[in-house]
């Protein structure tokens, strides 16, 4: 009966393997994790053990933190808030300012600013193309675009505000700008970017969307205020319509980030007051990424902010005393034993056949 059952599951259920559990690996406490590549290099901020604010690269167990454009005492980087293909992006300070970066090879370099303000560099292509915010002179937020050296001005979407958040290889990117005066009373509107062009993807019926990830299929996620502005749900943006992913009963909801598969990960609250939990969107269902994981004992995973081709989500999280970490969680079974598992089909289909003859 019990190899019945596993035939039946293997044979009728792939997606119940394929979603699986998740194995927890714990990364360097007292950091924090913001994005993940294919490769499962993990990116963030965090301290050196002189106290030092600081970008770092997670790879397999080794910590390595990432130089600012210019040496010490003149420069010092702060966070790492992308990678892809092992170039990441984020933001480092030089005389009392902000500046974004862009890191490859293990060479930083400054994105340089469009008008003279406050930098950040906030999503980064494997090609070094980075894309981020610049202040103008009159403090408004302006989305740019770092490629080849030079830096430019996305503009916005009527408003007078734009943030760029995150960017694919194919080079359109993703954010939220200040609407025009059609939607005065709208905060930001999600956008896309391509080909010289700022799209409003609209919202989920409320008056605030914001984009925050793409993927090279073009899809978009993020979240939104639905209808009547009672609380913000994650969104999928895909062939030219705002899915609306649901909640986890609370009122907050946001996508961080999705792969190339279309699956989503995030952050929502619970109903009441306490952490917020990671979320995986998969398959139509926001499941809790605190029921899915292996090993996490008292410890919650408040928000999942990256996720790669492999399947593996990076989260952060903290227990109740206070010990916070960035958390790798990796599919079970990996796609190696899983393969081996439907190899292993015809032979649990013959000793369920002899069994059967036997009985």
């Amino acid at each position: 009966m019990r190899l019945m059952m596993l035939v039946l599951l293997l044979l009728f259920c792939p997606a119940a393997l394929a979603q699986g559990s998740y194995s927890a690996t714990f990364l360097p406490a007292n950091f924090q994790a913001l994005a993940i590549d294919d490769a499962g290099r993990v990116a963030g901020r965090g301290t050196d053990p002189n106290g030092n604010a600081v970008a770092f690269v997670w790879t397999a167990g080794s910590l390595v933190f990432l130089p600012a454009p210019a040496l010490p005492p003149d420069g010092q980087t702060v966070v790492a808030n992308a990678i892809d293909g092992g170039v990441a992006a984020g933001a480092w300070q030089s005389g009392g300012m902000t500046r974004g970066f862009v890191t490859i090879g293990g060479a930083s370099q400054d994105t340089g600013t469009l008008y003279g303000g406050d930098t950040a560099a906030w999503g980064v292509n494997a090609a070094g193309q980075a894309v981020g915010e610049s202040l103008d002179a009159d403090g408004n937020s302006r989305a740019f675009l770092y490629s080849g050296g030079g830096i430019v001005d996305l503009g916005t979407l009527g408003g007078a505000t734009a943030q760029a958040r995150d960017i694919n290889n194919a080079g359109a990117i993703v954010g939220g700008a200040q609407p025009g005066p059609d939607f005065p009373d709208d905060g930001a509107h999600a956008f896309l970017y391509s080909g010289g062009v700022m799209t409003d993807l609209g919202t989920l019926g409320g008056g605030f969307s914001w984009a925050n990830a793409i993927n090279e299929a073009g899809q978009v996620a993020g979240y939104s205020l639905i209808a009547g502005d009672t609380a913000f749900h994650p969104f999928l943006y895909s062939g030219g319509a705002m899915l609306d992913l649901g909640s986890l009963g609370g009122d907050y909801a946001e996508a961080r980030a999705l792969n190339e598969a279309g699956l989503v990960v995030g952050l929502a609250s619970l109903p009441g007051f306490g952490f917020s939990h990671a979320f995986l969107y998969a398959e139509g269902s926001l499941l809790d990424l605190n029921l899915l994981a292996e090993g996490l004992g008292d410890f919650t995973l408040t928000e999942a902010v990256g996720i790669n081709g492999q399947g593996q989500i990076i989260a952060n999280g903290c227990n109740e005393f206070g010990f916070c970490a960035p958390v790798l969680l990796t599919p079970v079974p990996e796609p190696a034993q899983l393969f081996l598992l439907l190899a292993g089909l015809p032979l649990l289909s013959r000793r369920l056949l002899r069994a059967t003859k036997r009985e």
